[in-house]
């Protein structure tokens, strides 16, 4: 006879029972750790987007980042590359220091930390459009700088041409990520036209959905430079110390737009001693006035970063500075799998980027008058902003 329990239960019975409740419990507590699991997935998702530029750069092979943040060692920096970015800058560099745990490498990531956090934050202080809502317009009202731009399809990376900033190595170095090996097109006086007319500057790709693509999906870098250094050197290299027959041209249309007589096109001399096509003060005060560079459709070598490159628009994955040119450029091309390419980034013979000295820079500085200097520093102001340059290198000299 089979026992029975107070209830009319029979035992076996009453314990197949249990076990049923105990299976059911199972799975009901599974769900529910499943459902805590996904809010804290969600949570932490939202949590990462809003320190995106933090999470961006972290390696899945480096052990320490207690100076990152609390974020999984595994994720790598191809995850996070892409996401869209809004963090003040006090936020990122509030963070306690371990410097001597930092490694070079490290403090690089630190420092594209502190990069992006910068453009970010100028962007939104400045109201700037962040997000491209129609891509084919946008490519084809901004067909001309788009030739700036030159990619490498086998390492899914773009590159966009900053005049002045070592511009010369890093088409160097896209020439030779695309397969090229002719020596002769390194050189400073090829690789320029060779890079103009190659299958790897964005604006002689023929297909629109092409150009969209590499732009949307393709690791992103820029070399930037502090700008009145930039406009010294942009000078030099083109009105004062090497002027040809090109940028004559462009002398004669700066000496018109001021009402001057195009005659004057090199016969004065500069503070360098040269004689000059134009006299620097000139130079300034025709890439200064917009309405004027605009008539003339300007050129690319006196244009802001900010109309060049679009930093409030596109999502950087690398800036890399002039002042810490050999480092950034390093670790840089190291991310694309191409470190053994630094070489052509410095290789001699070629035209270096250097950065002005100030005593050089004092002395263009003291050819300008003060509302020519203000001028300066409206034209080329959310470059200042963008990348954390300060201004007080515009503080006229004591005369």
């Amino acid at each position: 006879m089979t026992a029975m329990d107070e209830r009319g239960f029979s035992i076996p019975n009453k314990c197949r029972s249990l076990k049923y409740m105990f299976f059911a419990c199972l799975i009901l507590s599974a769900l529910v750790t499943y459902v805590y699991i996904n809010n804290v997935f969600h949570s932490h998702r939202d949590f990462l987007n809003s320190i995106s530029p933090v999470a961006s750069l972290l390696r899945a092979d480096r052990k320490d980042v207690s100076s990152i943040g609390n974020i999984n060692a595994s994720q790598t920096a191809s995850e996070h590359l892409n996401v869209l970015q809004y963090v003040p800058r006090k936020k990122i560099t509030e963070r306690p220091p371990t410097t001597e745990l930092c490694d070079e490498e490290c403090q690089w990531e630190r420092r594209q930390i502190r990069y992006k956090a910068d453009v970010n934050q100028a962007c939104d202080l400045n109201n700037e459009a962040r997000q491209i809502t129609n891509w084919a317009e946008w490519v084809k009202v901004n067909e001309l700088v788009l030739q700036s731009f030159y990619f490498s399809d086998k390492h899914k990376t773009i590159y966009c041409e900053i005049p002045k900033s070592a511009c010369t190595g890093m088409k160097r170095v896209f020439y030779v990520m695309n397969g090229g090996k002719d020596k002769k097109v390194l050189t400073k006086m090829n690789i320029h036209p060779h890079s103009f007319r190659s299958n790897w500057r964005l604006s002689n790709e023929k297909s629109v959905k092409k150009v969209i693509e590499r732009l949307k999906t393709y690791k992103s870098i820029m070399i930037v430079r502090e700008p009145f250094a930039r406009a010294v050197s942009g000078y030099q290299d083109k009105f004062d110390l090497r002027p040809n027959g090109f940028w004559k041209d462009w002398a004669k249309k700066m000496l018109r737009s001021e009402g001057k007589d195009p005659s004057l096109v090199g016969t004065r001399k500069d503070i360098s001693g040269h004689k000059a096509l134009v006299t620097f003060e000139e130079f300034i005060t025709f890439t200064t006035n917009t309405s004027v560079v605009n008539k003339y459709r300007g050129d690319q070598h006196w244009m802001p970063i900010a109309e060049i490159c679009f930093p409030c628009q596109f999502n950087y994955d690398f800036i890399i500075k002039i002042e810490n040119m050999k480092d950034d450029v390093e670790y840089t091309l190291k991310r694309i799998g191409e470190e053994k390419l630094l070489q052509y980034m410095f290789e001699k013979g070629g035209h270096e980027t250097k950065s002005s000295n100030s005593s050089s820079k004092e002395a263009y500085l003291s050819q300008l008058t003060p509302d020519l200097v203000a001028a300066f520093k409206d034209r080329f102001s959310k470059d200042y902003h963008a990348f954390n340059y300060s201004m007080d290198v515009l503080n006229l000299p004591q005369r």
